[in-house]
């Protein structure tokens, strides 16, 4: 039963397929049944042997299969660890952690009439909820086909695809904050990637990243082509190689509101020294204050999952705009020059109301602006 319990703690159902060798890769898990997915949403557990029972709110089990496609708590990654008597093991990885980081064990598999279980110390795992609610629980107690599960490849030119979803649009851009635990390639030629290479009170630095492939656990800002997920897909890879060394953005896996005792179900949001992408007032895109709804219990807020963002000090602005490099080389050279020390010469940083950057320009300039409504230094002018 102590072995049952431990294979019960984390994501062990991802590991059926509808084919008896199991490739390493991505996969979707889904009951038979009930046809909820698997959903890995915290790393945690807790096992009460003398009550011989366990802590499985780390997972989630939902219907609605369209859920999935913008959700990478649904990717389980199933590697093949090696065989013994009691037949092949595995590891299964999810948002950024394992089977056997948790439970310090591999699992085992058994093919039966076209679906895969899990057996060990004579329990099956399962679907423990056999009404037609959304949501359920894994479980040891039902039988029959609650006991099998089916995966599929995750796969760009399949019906079980990975899409971006954005979640900040502005300037004629679509972004998301996105981090997640797999390595990724995008589909469409329109979509870039982008990170944030430095961080000042007078805007947060964009760069873009060129590389083919973004190495898993790297946050960072994906530009989609539409605001439809199935138009901003991604190719899913196996790469750890690690992100842009510069990179300023944080990220976050969890935000599982059923685990309020655990440590690593869900990040408080910190308005002093936290920043999430957004709208700014004035229209432009940038870093912002969170405006997530605190959670009706704990009167808190708490950072999305699967998003990056930004850590900054307490004495920056409740607003940073998006500032390209050049920019920021600008707005340097004029910090190096002295130039903000003299009013008569002092260089401001000059927008249209679209976002459109018009230069660096001293009052003078200002001056010979052609009538419209400006961002100069951050503040709305109409001249």
């Amino acid at each position: 039963m102590k072995r049952i319990l431990l294979i019960i703690l984390f994501v062990i159902p991802v590991l059926f397929l509808d084919a008896q060798d199991i490739p390493d890769g991505y996969y979707r898990v889904h009951n038979k049944k009930t046809d909820r997915y698997v959903y890995v949403c915290d790393n945690t557990g807790k096992i009460e042997y003398a009550a011989v029972t366990a802590d499985m709110g780390a997972i989630q089990l939902w219907k609605d299969h369209s859920k999935t496609f913008s959700d990478p708590a649904s990717i389980i990654y199933l590697k093949k660890m090696g065989s013994n008597t009691s037949g092949p093991y595995y590891n299964l990885s999810s948002q950024g952690t394992s089977v056997k980081q948790i439970i310090n064990y591999y699992v085992y598999i058994h093919y039966q009439n076209g679906y895969y279980q899990l057996y060990a110390e004579g329990k099956y795992l399962c679907d423990n909820e056999s009404s037609e609610l959304p949501s359920g629980a894994l479980g040891y107690e039902q039988k029959g086909d609650y006991r099998k599960w089916l995966a599929n490849p995750v796969d760009p030119e399949s019906d079980e695809w990975f899409g971006v979803k954005s979640t900040v649009s502005g300037q004629g851009r679509y972004l998301h904050p996105f981090f997640a635990d797999f390595g990724f390639s995008c589909v469409p030629a329109g979509m870039k990637v982008w990170y944030i290479m430095a961080i000042d009170k007078e805007g947060a630095v964009i760069k873009e990243i060129t590389d083919n492939v973004i190495p898993a656990n790297t946050p960072v800002i994906i530009e989609c082509v539409s605001d439809k997920p199935e138009e901003n897909k991604l190719d899913l890879v196996y790469s750890y190689a690690g992100g842009p060394q510069d990179n300023k953005l944080n990220g976050v896996y969890f935000n599982n509101k059923y685990r309020p005792k655990s440590a690593d179900a869900r990040k408080e949001y910190d308005s002093k020294t936290m920043r999430v992408l957004g709208v700014m007032e004035d229209g432009r895109l940038g870093y912002v204050l969170s405006k997530v709804t605190p959670d009706t219990k704990t009167k808190k807020q708490y950072l999305e999952a699967n998003q990056s963002y930004l850590i900054v000090d307490e004495d920056f602005p409740a607003e940073i705009p998006l500032i390209t490099e050049s920019e920021y080389e600008a707005i340097l050279a004029e910090r190096a020059a002295g130039v903000g020390s003299a009013l008569e010469n002092r260089l401001y940083n000059v927008y249209s109301i679209s976002g459109e950057f018009k230069g660096l320009m001293n009052q003078d300039q200002l001056d010979l602006l052609d009538p419209g409504i400006y961002i100069i230094d951050n503040r709305k002018v109409v001249k």
